[in-house]
């Protein structure tokens, strides 16, 4: 940690705390935090309690905390060519130059992907879905894919009945068969969607992980049902998102020597 007397600890500490959670999806407690900080369980409990009055963490049903909206608001705001670092950015574009499809990248928010990178079809027929469009989870390849990293009571959590509420006339309607969905991605490795956001549309999509095995994020591809068929890019998207991971886990282990 820096020495520097500029430096405003409290501001600080928050900062180190925010980057803890975001090694952390599934979240984390105040002790965890506490142990991983090297800080007070009173100071962490603080700096959480104010980080949650902005949006920046929110409180799990359990008791632990994880990356708020706010973060990805922050995020959003940082210009394209920088957002993830721009590391990510290289990957995805090569994947929509070469497909000619819209490729996009989603985090997941409760029970939403949440698209926070995208690079957009060249073409006029196109699905026009912007960076911040919030998708059902159950209603997307790239939600699916998350859900697919959940366990049982995680999945129950956020969809308690039977019944899943519709997108399109397409959407999954009952959480048995959207498990069922979810026992093939898990086998083989990626989740598609047909017409179950946006009408006229289909997609591919499979996950970006972190060094822990973590799906952090999912990329797809999509494009319109008369032009586009998955199992053409499913290689390439693979090979895309490995990359990703790649770059994720080279980038989190050079920041650790760096410290």
């Amino acid at each position: 940690m820096s020495n520097n007397p500029r430096r405003i600890n409290s501001v600080s500490n928050a900062l180190r705390l925010l980057t803890e959670l975001a090694d952390v999806p599934e979240g984390a407690g105040i002790s965890e935090l506490a142990a991983r900080l090297e800080l007070g369980k009173s100071t962490v409990h603080l700096l959480l309690a104010t980080l949650a009055d902005h949006g920046f963490v929110e409180r799990l049903d359990g008791g632990n905390y994880r990356l708020g909206i706010a973060v990805f608001e922050v995020g959003s705001a940082v210009p394209e060519s920088s957002r993830f670092g721009g590391a990510l950015a290289p990957p995805m574009r090569r994947l929509a130059d070469l497909s000619g499809e819209a490729v996009s990248l989603a985090i997941r928010r409760g029970r939403d992907a949440i698209i926070v990178q995208r690079f957009e079809s060249a073409s006029i027929l196109r699905a026009e879905i912007k960076i911040g469009t919030r998708m059902p989870v159950h209603s997307c390849g790239s939600g699916k894919v998350f859900l697919a990293d959940l366990d049982r009571a995680e999945i129950d959590a956020l969809f308690p009945r039977e019944t899943l509420p519709p997108v399109t006339k397409y959407t999954l309607r009952k959480k048995s068969t959207l498990l069922r969905q979810i026992a093939d991605i898990r086998r083989q490795g990626y989740a598609t969607n047909d017409e179950e956001f946006h009408d006229e549309v289909r997609g591919i999509a499979t996950g970006v992980t972190d060094k822990h095995g973590a799906t952090v994020a999912a990329l797809s591809i999509a494009g319109p049902i008369p032009r586009f068929r998955p199992d053409d890019w499913l290689a390439e998207l693979l090979e895309t998102a490995n990359r990703m991971s790649e770059i994720l886990v080279n980038g989190a282990r050079n920041r650790a020597i760096s410290e």
